[in-house]
């Protein structure tokens, strides 16, 4: 599935327009909330970069919709896409801000012991455990409330397969949006903007091809 996905990804491209369209408002949204939060001494920066994410997220969602319908028919409307997205958008939005939520939550569990690395732990298994929630919503037309249980059984059902997932869906994100921009955006200059726009787009492509293949094959088999 993971090399199957590269050649569908070449003659999907659209699959990582809507994470671009998303990482571009994004960063008007990380200019605001710099330009805002500077008299405050940035205490209020993590607002924005949690909009930042949502928006991620919502992006994240419409490529996977357009994802599912690549892999069905070997080409994918983007337009199709989007109009589901907007009919499915107040669910898609609450799974996308409940993942990060509980993601967080992982994270500041893990801080309050003083074990190294746990935050990370407790963060990749929340990331194992919710990975299919988003999917769920946006393809599924799972309520909001409900693709977090999804999700759940999903990893429960087929751990070691959500396992290779999540370690893959991490390390190409972290891997080319975080990694790789944080060692090249030095050289950059004033390109630094498009090279993030690009690795992160791109990441999120690839991501949303995998996870929507996944969630296709367990939910539609398994579950419903």
């Amino acid at each position: 599935m993971y090399v199957q996905a590269l050649p569908l990804y070449a003659r999907n491209l659209g699959v990582m327009l809507p994470p671009l369209v998303a990482a571009a408002i994004g960063i008007g949204v990380n200019y605001f909330g710099s330009w805002f939060s500077e008299p405050t001494g940035g205490a209020t920066m993590g607002i924005f970069v949690f909009i930042e994410r949502v928006i991620w997220g919502f992006g994240f969602a419409v490529a996977v919709i357009f994802a599912d319908d690549a892999w069905r028919h070997n080409r994918a409307s983007l337009q199709s896409a989007w109009n589901i997205a907007r009919r499915k958008a107040g669910d898609i939005l609450m799974a996308v801000v409940g993942f990060y939520f509980l993601i967080y939550v992982a994270g500041l569990v893990g801080g309050i012991v003083p074990v190294p690395y746990l935050a990370d732990v407790l963060q990749a298994l929340a990331v194992w455990a919710f990975l299919y929630s988003i999917p769920a919503a946006a393809m599924g037309g799972v309520p909001a409330g409900g693709a977090f249980s999804v999700s759940l059984q999903t990893a429960r059902r087929h751990p070691l397969v959500t396992l290779v997932l999540t370690v893959v869906s991490i390390a190409v994100f972290y891997g080319l949006a975080m990694y790789l921009l944080a060692h090249v955006g030095v050289y950059l200059g004033a390109g630094f903007d498009v090279a993030r726009l690009l690795l992160v787009a791109f990441s999120l492509g690839y991501i949303a091809l995998v996870v929507a293949r996944q969630y296709a094959d367990f939910a539609f088999r398994s579950i419903w």
